[in-house]
């Protein structure tokens, strides 16, 4: 054997072992994160924990973390940390700064009302936007143990029209863990057959409410489930004046039954949007910021 041959041999050794290392490593990592999400189940409904939310430390309820339970991520520290739609929360820090004005549309339990509340810091404002009664109580707990005093929490759905309307909102069942981020304003299409409330909520525009409140928003996350066309629509003297960085969840249209994306990409483009979608996120950026 050459001088070359053996080097090889010895790298492929090297490399051998480290390959089995990092797999070892990655079944420890996984089994971590098993044993984690199954405890989760053993803490006990209405507890309090100290926890890591997109990288923010904070103490949160243990039962809308439950739903997350999928996106826990073990790691060294002795407390539990979610990375929830991560890529939306980032994209949208990554756009605004220090004193900013940002709306989290569809807020739900504020996991990424969170860390935008950060990002504006003491002279900023998030006002999360959630119609949902119960996840609202939730969001409500979040801000109070925290001490968040830069959330405003608008008990309010968002659409192409003021007024009143019917909410269906989804509680757990066992087959239906995520029930709590689908509820929705009621259409004719809705599923009645699921466990739900109904109740009837405020619905308001976006142009309204900036009016209302005079705010320049910088930023907007929208995850309506359905209506991000209408709320949009609701928000056009807001777009065309602010031009805020839009991050917008997008799913099937409560009207057309097919994708949102084919109503709200032109609409956007028209008023000078360039848009790039990621999975099911729709990123928006206002050609007037480049």
């Amino acid at each position: 054997m050459d001088i070359k041959d053996y080097l090889i041999t010895k790298l492929r050794r090297v490399i051998g072992i480290v390959d089995t290392l990092e797999a070892i490593d990655r079944v420890l990592h996984a089994q971590k994160r098993e044993f984690t999400q199954a405890m989760l189940d053993f803490i006990q409904s209405g507890s309090v924990v100290q926890c890591r939310i997109n990288r923010i430390d904070a103490l949160a309820p243990i039962d809308p973390l439950k739903v997350y339970k999928h996106c826990l991520m073990p790691g060294e520290e002795d407390h539990l940390s979610f990375m929830i739609e991560t890529h939306c929360a980032d994209w949208l820090c990554s756009n605004i700064e220090y004193g900013d004005v940002v709306l989290d549309i569809g807020a739900a339990f504020g996991v990424i009302s969170l860390p935008l509340a950060k990002a504006v810091g003491k002279k900023g404002q998030v006002h999360a936007f959630e119609p949902a009664r119960k996840t609202q109580t939730f969001l409500k707990q979040m801000v109070d143990l925290n001490h968040i005093e830069n959330i405003t929490i608008v008990p309010a759905a968002v659409s192409d029209e003021p007024g009143k309307a019917e909410f269906l909102e989804y509680t757990s069942e066992k087959d239906f863990f995520w029930a709590s981020d689908v509820s929705t304003l009621s259409t004719p299409e809705s599923n009645r057959h699921r466990q739900h409330d109904s109740y009837l909520v405020e619905v308001m525009t976006i142009d309204d409410y900036v009016a209302t409140m005079n705010i320049e928003p910088k930023a907007m996350k929208i995850d309506i489930e359905g209506f991000e066309l209408y709320g949009l629509q609701g928000a056009k003297t807001t777009l065309d004046r602010y031009h805020p960085y839009l991050c917008i969840d997008i799913h099937e249209d409560v009207k057309t039954g097919k994708s949102s994306l084919l109503g709200v990409q032109p609409f956007l483009e028209a008023l000078g949007y360039d848009v790039e979608m990621k999975e099911h996120t729709l990123f928006c950026t206002p050609q007037k910021a480049k």
